[in-house]
């Protein structure tokens, strides 16, 4: 009937009365078991902490008897040193050591000095007790050992029981002894008792205490689970609490942790979307996602690819090019991208199931690969390929489906902000861009001087800068019209563009000048680039509606930081030379030169 009644208590009253026996069973062990131990071990460790200061005392004894024998004192002068320095040691506030011989004479007392020199054969403690005697006996026959009797403290007249240890030394036939007084003893037991008291009481609230918080933490998220998935049960999970709390292992705390984990993936998603929203560039939103399968998700790897459909071919995002690592991918999808079997069908394609699902697929012996698509306005958009170590058995199967699953719900949730930051990177790309000829503008080259001229002074090489500028350009808009204008223009930037490398910057600075920024360039190198460019120039022909028109080109050339020690100072120089080409007769590149610039601003 008790056994039933109890499972239907609460569980706090369970826990409560669990505790109570548990703190009955501690005092009771600890008043009839431990406190005696401990008050045997106390009286024990007191004994040996005589004995040892004893035994420290020796050791003067034996230094000065050392003494004797290498000739460096007399023996009566070592003697008399000897009792003079152990009559000066104390330790424990007034505990001291004296020295009597074998025929029970008083050889030094710290204390009592009227004994020095005295026979205590005869002398007795309060209780009769002949205690020299038993010190002279115990010394004899064992070399050393404990004697009990009565003596009064330092500076008192009334006996109290005392412990000491006495220890012969042979060669000078002295008998060196110190004690401790029992009622010290006494006294500490008594406040080793107290102590327990005290912590016995302590011990019994915290744990009363303990198992009260102990049951509320049990009751308070079982109750706080039971709502949340009476709200999940009505579908309205957006009023949830953030977490349950949850103290416990049993079946109530694992129902609260699976609880739990459910709302940290939801709060984890929605936190993880609001983070790459907030991202300002579409590869830090892929060094996320990235990030997010191997840290997050913990799989060997992670590869993103962005489709470019102009040119078919699939271009790595994900890892950047410092950290290597194999995507598991043939050349030949990376080079045309047709051949990519998620790219052509939209599909999830993994080798979980079918192990040579994918012809293009190199993952390796017992390592899986799971393509996931990203699927945007109907077309795939890129590739989220995942590496792992292919599963042993059902369990191993299991938990990876349903980490993929999840991994799934995150790409999918990434998509629109990928779509996002896609068409911002366009309008912002266009912003930077001449519309006529498609280099990029002034705008461009002011907002990554920074850039340039950072990664010039790292790598500590020098930048040629070459401000062109179309001779008597006017003149076509006057007499052609502007839209021949605008083909000198679109066909003079094609012919830069095909006289520098890739690397180099190709800005349409305004109107009919284009400012060309080559990288990396050997001193004087700049020259020479320019005179490839005005000898392209010139040998080209314009033609439109059956109009033949050749132009020619002035150059001038400066070079960063040879010329001067900021980018636009250098430019300002190009433009100066510029303007001597201009002067000298134009269809001619100047190189600037220090004396061309006379003003002090620029």
């Amino acid at each position: 009937m008790i056994r039933i009644q109890f499972r239907h208590w609460p569980i706090l009253w369970k826990i409560l009365s669990i505790s109570v026996i548990s703190v009955t069973a501690f005092i009771v062990v600890s008043l009839l078991y431990f406190l005696p131990m401990i008050e045997g071990k106390m009286r024990e460790g007191k004994k040996q902490g005589i004995r040892s200061v004893v035994e420290v005392a020796f050791t003067l004894l034996e230094y000065y008897e050392r003494q004797v024998e290498e000739g460096r004192l007399s023996v009566e002068l070592a003697r008399r040193e000897a009792a003079r320095r152990i009559g000066e040691l104390r330790y424990d506030r007034d505990q001291y050591f004296w020295i009597n011989d074998l025929d029970m004479t008083m050889i030094m007392h710290p204390i009592r000095t009227e004994f020095n020199g005295q026979n205590m054969t005869d002398f007795k403690d309060s209780t009769g007790h002949l205690l020299f005697r038993d010190f002279v006996a115990v010394s004899k026959q064992k070399g050393a050992g404990f004697v009990s009797y009565r003596w009064p403290k330092p500076g008192g007249q009334d006996p109290v029981p005392k412990i000491s240890y006495v220890k012969l030394f042979q060669p000078w036939g002295w008998i060196l002894g110190s004690g401790i007084y029992l009622d010290d003893i006494d006294r500490d037991l008594s406040r080793l008792r107290h102590d327990l008291l005290v912590g016995t009481v302590f011990f019994a609230c915290g744990t009363l205490a303990l198992a009260m918080l102990i049951g509320s933490g049990i009751t308070r998220p079982l109750r706080r689970v039971m709502h949340g998935l009476d709200l999940v049960a009505a579908g309205r999970s957006a009023e949830l609490e953030p977490q349950v709390l949850v103290d416990s292992h049993d079946e109530v705390g694992r129902l609260g942790e699976r609880f739990n984990r459910l709302m940290d993936s939801v709060k984890h998603l929605a936190r993880f979307k609001k983070v790459i929203e907030e991202e300002e560039t579409l590869p830090q939103i892929y060094q996320r996602l990235g990030r997010l399968v191997t840290d997050h998700f913990d799989f060997d790897s992670a590869v993103l690819f962005e489709v470019d459909k102009d040119a078919d071919r699939m271009n790595l995002v994900y890892p950047p090019p410092e950290e290597e690592m194999a995507s598991g991918c043939e050349a030949v999808v990376l080079e045309q991208a047709r051949f990519c079997k998620v790219r052509r069908t939209g599909h999830v394609i993994s080798n979980l199931d079918y192990p040579e699902i994918c012809h293009c697929q190199s993952a390796g012996k017992g390592k899986g690969h799971y393509c996931i698509p990203m699927l945007v306005s109907g077309g795939v958009t890129g590739v989220v390929n995942v590496g792992f170590a292919l599963p042993d058995n059902r369990i191993q199967r299991l938990k990876l489906e349903t980490r993929l699953a999840h991994l799934e719900q995150y790409v999918r949730e990434s998509l629109s902000v990928i779509e996002s930051k896609k068409l911002l990177e366009a309008l912002r790309q266009s912003a930077l861009l001449d519309p006529l000829t498609g280099l990029h503008n002034r705008r461009y080259l002011q907002e990554y001087t920074e850039g340039i001229v950072a990664g010039l002074r790292r790598r500590g090489r020098l930048a040629g800068l070459l401000m062109c500028d179309i001779d008597y350009f006017k003149q076509v808009n006057d007499v052609h019209g502007h839209h021949m204008g605008d083909l000198v223009l679109k066909e003079t930037a094609a012919v830069i563009r095909q006289c520098v490398r890739q690397a180099d910057i190709v800005v349409r600075f305004g109107g009919e000048e284009f400012l060309v920024i080559l990288l990396d360039v050997e001193a004087g190198q700049t020259e020479a680039i320019g005179e490839k460019i005005r000898s392209r120039v010139e040998a080209s022909s314009f033609i439109l509606d059956r109009e033949v028109l050749s132009k020619t080109i002035s150059v001038g050339a400066s070079e960063f930081p040879a010329d001067a020690q900021t980018l636009w100072h250098c430019i300002k120089f190009a433009d100066v030379a510029l303007y001597r080409a201009k002067e000298q007769g134009r269809n001619r590149v100047v190189r600037f030169e220090q004396e061309m610039w006379q003003g002090d601003e620029f």
